[in-house]
């Protein structure tokens, strides 16, 4: 199924969903990123979901651990997603104890594109000093803040609209 597909299913709002997708690891490619962002994003990795900026395609829960077997390389990794997440949904990821927690970003559900990463830093009601290690924000009421100071701030801008996207990964190693 298509990044596309998912996004404009809303049956799956609250479900996790699976993709394999590339990293934002080297040196270079962080700072080619980092240069189109103004340099507001201080991260080691960075992890979005966003269909324009990283090469992404769904996979099924029970291909996961095949993609792992047959496709693990340093390169590449299986993000799990939940867009509009709940709380038990963090306690059936963590119990897992095969995906780490990174953080949320907050996507533009239209255009399937990472509101943080990828809209050129122009709201400034993101608060890119406090975003964690991997350019997302940690806190849940941080996100759902920030999401709604978007509504408020930039009701304007079609960007401004967003939903809230957990997302948990696990190496292709």
């Amino acid at each position: 199924m298509s990044i596309d597909m998912m996004i404009h299913n809303h049956e799956t709002y609250g479900q996790i969903r699976y993709f394999l997708s590339d990293r934002c690891t080297n040196v270079d490619k962080i700072r080619e990123f980092n240069h189109l962002v103004q340099n507001k994003i201080q991260a080691d990795e960075i992890i979005m979901f966003d269909s324009v900026l990283m090469e992404m395609s769904e996979i099924e829960e029970n291909e996961v651990q095949i993609f792992i077997r047959e496709h693990g390389h340093k390169n590449r990794q299986i993000l799990a997603i939940v867009v509009r997440p709940a709380i038990e949904l963090d306690w059936e990821m963590s119990q897992k104890g095969e995906f780490e927690f990174c953080g949320y970003d907050l996507v533009d559900m239209m255009s399937c594109i990472s509101v943080i990463t990828d809209c050129d830093t122009q709201f400034a009601c993101i608060k890119y000093d406090k975003l964690n290690s991997y350019g997302l924000i940690s806190s849940y009421r941080e996100a759902v803040n920030t999401q709604l100071d978007l509504n408020e701030m930039y009701s304007e801008h079609s960007h401004a609209y967003c939903e809230i996207v957990e997302i948990w990964r696990r190496l292709l190693v």
